[in-house]
């Protein structure tokens, strides 16, 4: 049991460091070397918080509990990420990525990508400290020595987990709300979805121009004298092509204002996140160590007055003998006065004999 409370401490030491580390510095404000710099010493120690957090599921399903928490789904999960975030280390390193992913025209560095990962990475420590602290907050629970004596401090623990799950519960519910307001639709849409919407539009917008510009090109070598035509349709291509230069501007300009309050919005809520649980901790181990002082409290003054009652019978107890010698010593000395009291009167009654009989 020590050795897994030492392994679930260091763990939870781990992901603060993780977590610290990766909110110091925007990734997206990062160059390719600086963001695979980054990215790999991430993701190394999210390797070595996994191999903590199979020790402790192993330890756990060990103990045989029946309400013990389980991980065995979150490490799914967080393998699934590792692998992911390694295959990006391996296109970077390879720079396959930029080769088949990004324009010749486009820069170098993707800053979407280096913030879209930043945040992922900062979500999975968030994970990974909300189930770590679950199974702190059990083996709290199960080390504390009240909790053999009384179900308080073990009720507060399970109602705490109760409204652990309840909080994630509402908060995806809350996430799923906001997204509904702010587009005001039904149907939910992410900003990928609605990126691929504005390059499929991008996309129709430039083979309009194409076919603009080759039937431009068609009416000028075959019609020679339809010159006022010429110019009115070379206007509108010009107008086009400004139009879609336009589009295109204001379409990235709304994307990376998009992607900038996302990331925004989940370095706030990942934040306060963390705050709560650090919070919750502490309050639950305050709880704890509260109901341990009091109940050790009342130990000490039941014993004080157990001793006290034990005292006050002896000195009770003590006061009964010496009472009943006192009262057998009077009867005695009673007898004894009688006694004397007899002879006295005999010997009385003899001398008024002896009297009478010289007279």
């Amino acid at each position: 049991m020590a050795f897994l409370e030492n392994t679930v401490k260091e763990t939870i030491k781990l992901i603060e460091e993780l977590h610290d580390l990766c909110s110091r510095v925007k990734w997206s404000e990062l160059n390719r070397e600086g963001f695979l710099f980054e990215l790999e010493r991430s993701t190394k120690k999210l390797n070595v918080i996994y191999s903590k957090l199979s020790e402790i599921d192993k330890s756990i399903k060990m103990l045989l509990e029946k309400n013990s928490p389980d991980l065995s789904g979150f490490l799914v999960e967080l393998s699934r990420e590792i692998t992911v975030l390694e295959s990006n280390i391996s296109m970077e390193k390879s720079k396959k990525f930029h080769s088949e992913m990004v324009n010749e025209i486009e820069k170098k560095e993707v800053p979407e990508l280096y913030s879209s990962l930043q945040q992922k990475i900062l979500g999975l420590s968030l994970k990974t400290r909300y189930n770590i602290e679950k199974v702190n907050n059990f083996l709290a629970a199960k080390n504390m020595p009240f909790v053999k004596k009384g179900n308080t401090a073990k009720n507060l623990i399970e109602l705490l987990q109760r409204k652990e799950d309840e909080l994630g519960i509402l908060r995806q519910r809350n996430v799923d709300l906001k997204r509904k307001s702010f587009f005001g639709t039904v149907e939910e849409k992410s900003i990928a979805e609605i990126e691929f919407d504005l390059h499929e539009k991008d996309k129709t917008l430039k083979e309009a121009v194409t076919e603009t510009s080759k039937a431009l090109k068609t009416h000028l070598a075959q019609i020679n004298y339809v010159e006022g035509s010429f110019a009115n349709l070379s206007e509108r291509v010009k107008q086009i092509e400004d139009l879609h230069e336009n589009y295109s501007k204001k379409t990235l300009e709304l994307i990376k204002e998009m992607k900038k309050e996302r990331d925004y919005a989940r370095v706030m809520a990942l934040e306060i996140e963390q705050e709560t649980l650090k919070i919750r901790s502490e309050y639950t181990k305050e709880i704890l160590e509260i109901e341990d002082k009091k109940n050790t409290f009342k130990e000490k003054v039941s014993e004080r007055y157990v001793k006290e009652i034990d005292y006050l019978k002896k000195e009770l107890n003590d006061k009964s003998v010496a009472l009943a010698n006192v009262i057998k010593l009077i009867e005695q000395q009673e007898k004894e006065i009688r006694r004397l009291k007899a002879k006295l009167s005999e010997e009385k009654e003899s001398t008024q004999n002896k009297g009478r009989k010289k007279k």
